[in-house]
């Protein structure tokens, strides 16, 4: 017999009820027994995906099976347990509305699960990362995907005395302005930053939201081109300091996405100084190397050092400290000598433009892709050399991660090459540090356990 009251006493349940689908199936299953084929009709959803929703709900005590009517054909019938649910306010939550608030159910599982202290986290970086005072003037550009931290972000400077302005851009705004805005509109948007940006001390960007957004309108690309290289004069001129990441919160409810974000904010809570000291001290180690060696599965690399630049997740003062900090930080960057480069790079996949590239193999000589193969997807990597520009096949870095706080598992792949010993190969742009590639493309084939030597 169904029950009329069950209270929701654990973080699982809540995250079935996150989703619109189970909390509408679950809603109607209060109401009266029902079939899988007869909620796939009522939600105009698949029977596949509705029984695999409905097996979730099952496991979690939501749902039962009841004995089918005679006239059924042994088709099973779903219940919901109970007529009512009421949340167990112990867990700190409550429902907004008729729908659990997914953020806040991430958030209250990382604080209290996993003893994330993501308010504190946001303090390490505003003090210690970006190391803003009383006074000085935060930029941020993010989406929404990002939120969260700009949130704790804004709270922490507003403690501090420190002047924060946000500029929200998420996918849809951006896609917007590259496909739909007028010349007039594209233009007066980046200098509507420009403007913003003459009056910051710092400038986070935590847009990374920016790399599904295509921009192939040749006009709108000379108008970017033209407008970041007024953004890079001002920052040069007012000594702005930049900070950027491209890695992205997500507000999925499943296992791997809550482990995927815990890995994220765990990658943030360094020790700046402890990672700072460590990376500059692989540059020492490194900067009178003549060459180097990778060997790894089908890869086998040889490159020289023209310049290395420690990128620590800070603004130091290290003899190899990188102009531009890319959270959460820990990386050597080598620009490679000129012509140095040369051999055969493989991966099970890369990541163009959004889409994925399986199997991609690259001979390089001479610092050049030459040629390229891929099981599929390689439209995607022709696409990036070939609009890359002059130097759409140059490499511009080769990094070799330091940060011992990401582990090879869930994270955003944009932060993988910080994992301490991984090592990546980047084509796009290295002017920022020193170097003279400006392709116009960003992306990177990435080695995961690499075994180098040294001459």
């Amino acid at each position: 017999m169904i029950r009329n009251l069950q209270v929701i006493q654990h973080h699982s349940q809540l995250r079935e009820l996150g989703s619109q689908l189970k909390f509408g199936i679950l809603k109607e299953l209060t109401q009266a027994p029902a079939t899988c084929q007869q909620l796939s009709k009522l939600f105009d959803q698949s029977k596949q995906k509705i029984h695999y929703n409905l097996n979730q709900m099952l496991k979690e005590g939501l749902l039962e099976i009841v004995e089918a009517p005679q006239s059924s054909n042994r088709e099973i019938y779903y219940r919901a347990t109970a007529k009512t649910y009421v949340l167990d306010l112990s867990i700190g939550l409550e429902s907004n509305g008729n729908l659990l608030d997914s953020r806040a159910i991430i958030s209250n599982i990382l604080e209290q699960e996993h003893r994330i202290n993501l308010a504190a986290i946001a303090a390490k970086l505003l003090d210690q990362s970006l190391k803003l005072k009383a006074g000085e003037r935060l930029l941020i550009v993010s989406g929404k995907f990002n939120f969260p931290l700009v949130e704790k972000l804004k709270l922490e400077a507003g403690r501090r005395g420190i002047h924060s302005l946000l500029i929200y851009q998420d996918l849809e705004t951006l896609q917007a302005r590259n496909q739909q805005y007028s010349l007039s509109a594209f233009k007066a948007d980046y200098e509507e930053f420009n403007r913003h940006l003459k009056t910051a001390d710092v400038y986070l960007n935590l847009n990374g939201e920016a790399r599904y957004a295509e921009l192939r309108d040749p006009e709108k690309l000379l108008i970017r081109n033209r407008m970041l290289e007024k953004s890079k004069q001002i920052i040069q001129q007012r000594g702005i300091r930049v900070a950027m990441m491209p890695g992205l919160l997500q507000h999925t409810l499943s296992d791997k996405a809550i482990e995927r974000e815990l890995q994220f904010w765990q990658a943030l809570d360094i020790d700046y100084q402890r990672l700072c000291k460590h990376t500059q001290e692989k540059c020492k180690q490194l900067m009178n190397k003549e060459t180097v060696n990778l060997a790894s599965g089908d890869s086998s690399l040889r490159f020289g050092i023209e310049k290395l630049v420690a990128e620590c997740g800070s603004f130091g003062a290290g003899e190899f400290q990188s102009p531009v900090i890319n959270l959460p930080g820990g990386e050597i960057l080598i620009i490679p000598r000129a012509g140095s480069v040369r051999g055969t790079l493989s991966n099970e996949r890369i990541f163009l433009f959004g889409e994925e590239v399986e199997h991609p193999v690259l001979e390089i000589e001479d610092n050049e892709i030459r040629s390229f193969s891929a099981k599929s997807g390689g439209q995607h990597l022709q696409r990036a050399i070939e609009e890359g520009g002059a130097d759409g096949r140059k490499v511009a870095l080769i990094c070799i991660g330091t940060n011992e706080n990401i582990n090879l598992g869930d994270i955003d792949t944009a932060l993988k090459h910080k994992s301490n010993g991984s090592l990546s190969v980047f084509w796009g742009d290295n002017r920022s540090v020193g170097g003279k590639v400006s392709g116009a493309h960003e992306w990177f084939v990435q080695i995961e356990n690499p075994l180098l030597s040294f001459n």
